[in-house]
């Protein structure tokens, strides 16, 4: 948008107006339930832990669309405990002593579906440094996703009741933990609809690569890094197959 010229009237790669729309992110939240015995949750790595997608596709019975995984995931040390908001006075000891290795954590993440109303806009009102106009983003949560997520977290307490949990807490939803910034130039292969092709190449301009999460045309319910290095390998071959024609 802010590459616009005679060439590019709605900004460079714009022809179709999708350039910033469907942004996506995920829905996520956290669970933690609370044990009686310690249970050493600190311990491993925080990714790469033991995943559930049963719920992972649409099942017209949850009344939404797409769904959602959780996953256990390391726990909260002594340390990240101590800077939680925790009782002030003759309690705080002990409120600390009761969570302090009994918290076993879930992490839950959902697809977000793409909703043109969801962008990214250039903010005329408000400018940066270099008196160029700042960036506005327009984000809510649609009715699909407050669905899935809701349903979402309520199979989360399920899960750490039936695991034995005494109590189960959760994050909510909030726009702020969907922190997976998607879309905004989605692939697809017609250019009334598309930003750039299957191939990562601008639809309105050759040599235009665009090789990050902005591409994806739908964000699925898991971390999406290893999808976008794998795009981002093969545009990279590609190009260096195409480099003649792309004048190198």
């Amino acid at each position: 948008m802010m590459s616009a010229s005679s060439r590019h009237p709605d900004g460079l790669a714009n022809s179709s107006g999708l350039v910033g729309k469907h942004l996506m992110t995920h829905v996520q939240s956290f669970a933690v339930g609370m044990f009686a015995e310690t249970v050493e949750g600190w311990h491993g790595t925080w990714g790469g832990t033991v995943s559930n997608r049963q719920f992972y596709e649409t099942d017209p019975a949850r009344g939404y669309a797409r769904g959602f995984i959780m996953s256990g995931c390391r726990g909260w040390s002594p340390l990240n405990l101590a800077l939680q908001v925790a009782p002030w006075g003759s309690g705080h000891h002990a409120a600390l002593d009761a969570r302090i290795n009994r918290e076993v954590v879930m992490y839950l993440c959902g697809e977000d579906l793409p909703e043109e109303s969801n962008r990214v806009v250039l903010d005329l009102e408000h400018q940066d440094g270099f008196g160029l106009p700042g960036v506005r983003t327009h984000y809510t949560l649609s009715d699909n996703s407050k669905r899935l997520g809701n349903d979402m977290i309520a199979h989360a307490h399920q899960v750490l009741r039936a695991a034995g949990a005494t109590s189960v807490r959760d994050f909510g939803l909030s726009p702020i933990w969907g922190w997976h910034l998607l879309g905004t130039a989605r692939m697809g292969s017609d250019p009334a609809s598309s930003v750039v092709d299957v191939s990562n190449r601008a639809h309105d301009v050759g040599n235009l690569f665009i090789v990050d999460g902005s591409s994806l045309p739908t964000g699925g319910g898991v971390n999406p890094t290893a999808t976008i290095q794998a795009l981002a390998l093969r545009c990279a071959d590609q190009i260096w197959e195409q480099r003649r024609e792309l004048g190198g």
